[in-house]
């Protein structure tokens, strides 16, 4: 069940993707110093420091999702042989790091993106969801995307400006964000604050969807 910080709250929730990453970690320290908690949909990175995040991500207190290991639609979206085989090297990799089995992921692009019917047909989301679903795992989308992995990249600026639009007059709302960008990173103490005046709550996902 998704962390809801009480009734009648609208709830934000912050998630990002296509981590670890550099600014995985200035993420992390930024979402600290705002005493706030988010969603990391993360990728495979057996680095180090890939390592190393992901034990940051969950002993901070985040969630983590999988968001499959390669991220590579070619490759995952051939079938869904083939998607579920990279997402539990994903999965066997963060329960060898972090001792936990993420019950929540998104699908890269997003559940109905044209990637994946272009290189696994029309049923594969369907396939894939019906296949996890029995096994307990749940998908989440986004109800507000920043753009910030679409080129032309906006600025700080226009970020900020479209999340605050779209989280006018609603309630809970999940809002994508991506940790390479810089852009976010810059943009994320404004959207924080703005959030907050417009009477929002923070929460991480954690199974049920919004």
């Amino acid at each position: 069940m998704s962390q809801i910080a009480g009734k009648g709250k609208k709830t934000a929730y912050l998630t990002f993707d296509d981590g670890p990453l550099p600014n995985t970690k200035k993420i992390i320290e930024l979402l600290g110093k705002h005493k706030i908690k988010a969603t990391f949909f993360v990728i495979g990175n057996t680095s180090r420091f890939g390592l190393r995040m992901y034990q940051a991500i969950a002993n901070r207190g985040h969630s983590i999702g999988n968001h499959t290991f390669s991220h590579d639609y070619a490759k995952i979206y051939s079938s869904k042989k083939a998607f579920l085989t990279d997402f539990y090297q994903l999965e066997k990799l963060l329960v060898r790091t972090i001792g936990k089995k993420p019950r929540i992921y998104r699908f890269p692009g997003g559940s109905e993106s044209p990637p994946g019917y272009l290189y696994g047909g029309k049923q594969i989301y369907k396939k894939i969801k019906t296949s996890l679903a029995r096994k307990g795992y749940i998908d989440f989308d986004w109800h507000i995307d920043s753009f910030d992995s679409s080129p032309p990249f906006p600025s700080p600026y226009q970020i900020i400006k479209k999340v605050l639009k779209e989280s006018n007059e609603h309630k809970d709302r999940i809002i994508l964000f991506h940790d390479f960008s810089d852009s976010t990173l810059a943009a994320l103490p404004a959207i924080i604050q703005g959030l907050k005046r417009r009477g929002y709550v923070f929460g991480v996902l954690k199974g049920r969807r919004k």
